[in-house]
């Protein structure tokens, strides 16, 4: 490793929920997908706040049909909504169908990107913390997300945001899952460690890598309370111009990693 090289830091972000609020658009999205153009048979504005309440549990958009899958299934039959309930209906799915899920999603969100960008861009609202991220060089950081490739260079380019580099859907599955990827990441930039900041435990944990330092981002739409293990940290929004200059700059609480 060259000297210039010695403490180098790598910052890898999430896209939604962390950078961009999508959450609706991949509701309408998704919704359309799985009910098709038929009359949409409950309680649309109650279905919504439930769809909001638990986004939080999906990964990849490929997810999002198991988060209609149950909540159907509690509107139909009154079944409990929790973290139990939603794995155990992704373990019903084959990965065929997910795949197929998933497909149609990207291509329907490519759809509504192309025929009206404009009303595109209103249902992809920028988040505080991604503001710190307009008209700045952004050097070594990377976009690490299972949001397809052409939406989220298109929101980038948009809100005027350059990073390093971005990794997609399909280089996460191509290694496996984000903690993968990220570790790959120092190797390939020949950098000492990374900090990975998301919105979803699930990705967080997918971490092993003493050169990674996970933190949570709070504002997202995931929970805290899901995290099983201890080397996940929380990063708050009313902190988070001031630390997240610090990571940047390499200078975090006054510590080095």
């Amino acid at each position: 490793m060259t000297k210039n090289n010695q403490n180098k830091r790598l910052i890898a972000l999430d896209f939604d929920g962390v950078i961009i609020d999508s959450i609706v658009e991949c509701f309408q999205v998704s919704k359309e997908v799985y009910y098709g153009f038929s009359q949409f048979p409950f309680d649309e504005d109650l279905y919504k706040n439930l769809f909001f309440e638990f986004r939080g549990l999906v990964g990849p958009a490929c997810e999002y049909l198991a988060l209609h899958k149950i909540l159907e299934k509690s509107f139909i039959n009154d079944d409990d909504i929790n973290k139990n309930s939603y794995e155990q209906i992704k373990l019903e799915i084959d990965q065929d169908t997910f795949d197929c899920f998933e497909y149609l999603f990207f291509s329907t969100r490519t759809y509504y990107q192309k025929t009206n960008f404009h009303k595109w861009i209103e249902l992809n609202p920028i988040t505080d913390f991604g503001k710190n991220l307009i008209s700045r060089s952004n050097k070594n950081v990377f976009i690490v997300t299972t949001k397809n490739r052409i939406a989220t260079e298109a929101l980038l380019s948009h809100y005027n945001i350059s990073v390093e580099s971005i990794y997609t859907n399909d280089e996460i599955k191509e290694l496996g899952s984000k903690g993968k990827l990220i570790s790959h990441l120092i190797d390939q930039e020949k950098a000492n460690e990374a900090y990975f900041i998301d919105d979803s435990v699930f990705h967080l944990e997918t971490v092993n890598d003493n050169r990674i330092k996970c933190f949570f981002a709070d504002w997202g739409y995931g929970e805290i309370g899901e995290k099983k293990d201890s080397f996940i940290e929380e990063l708050r929004l009313e902190d988070i111009e001031k630390k997240f200059n610090e990571f940047v700059r390499g200078d975090f609480y006054g510590k080095k990693y």
